[in-house]
């Protein structure tokens, strides 16, 4: 972060200066000549709210710049049992898009690498709380339903500190909380912002 400002700083700097000028450049993908967009919820291999909140997150910022129509749906697996298909191959991509009216569909997987779980407990036992240093990836692509190719893809890996986990079923983590945005808000927003660098506009110098 510190690094970042610092290159912020020198770039207003040499704005200042007039040896360059400031442009505004395009997102490197168009989004508007892919709609309708549809998106299935985020696969993720925890328990827990970390798959919708990613998703709803994902779309978030890939309309921050960019005015798309999305259609919500449910997951993968959910979406190939709606139209009796057990693998998303072109007859499936077809009955999916009749069903919804899409052109193209956005998928995505968040995979949790390692877990490091930290327990908290103050003095006379007034609060035990767990959270963990968690490793994971989210891995997102644009698929054209018309012939199953997929269009773009985005991925990153970010580690961070968590709060809310418990321990579900079969010792799978479980990440969930009343409060994401305070318990992993920070893991999936760096993922997020990473993976969808392509959809959003940015600034460059130029002479």
């Amino acid at each position: 972060m510190r690094y970042a400002r610092f290159f912020a700083v020198a770039l207003l700097l040499l704005a200042a200066l007039g040896c360059y000028k400031r442009v505004l450049v395009p997102p490197q993908f168009d989004l508007q000549s892919r709609e309708v967009l549809g998106i299935a919820r985020f696969k993720c291999n925890e328990e827990g709210k970390l798959d919708a909140y990613a998703t709803q997150k994902f779309m978030e910022a890939i309309t921050r710049d960019q005015t798309v129509q999305i259609v919500e749906m449910g997951t993968v697996d959910e979406l190939l049992k709606e139209v009796g298909q057990t693998a998303l191959n072109p007859e499936a991509l077809s009955a999916i898009a009749d069903k919804y009216r899409i052109k193209t569909l956005i998928s995505g997987e968040i995979e949790i690498s390692d877990v490091q779980p930290k327990l908290t407990i103050t003095p006379g036992f007034t609060y035990v709380g767990l959270s963990a240093d968690v490793e994971a990836s989210l891995v997102a692509r644009l698929i054209a339903v018309d012939n199953g190719a997929t269009v773009w893809t985005g991925s990153a890996r970010d580690k961070r500190n968590v709060g809310y986990v418990s321990v579900g079923s079969g010792g799978h983590f479980m990440f969930d909380a009343h409060d994401p945005e305070s318990a992993y808000g920070g893991l999936v927003d760096a993922l997020v912002k990473r993976a969808t660098k392509d959809f959003r506009t940015t600034w460059r110098l130029v002479r």
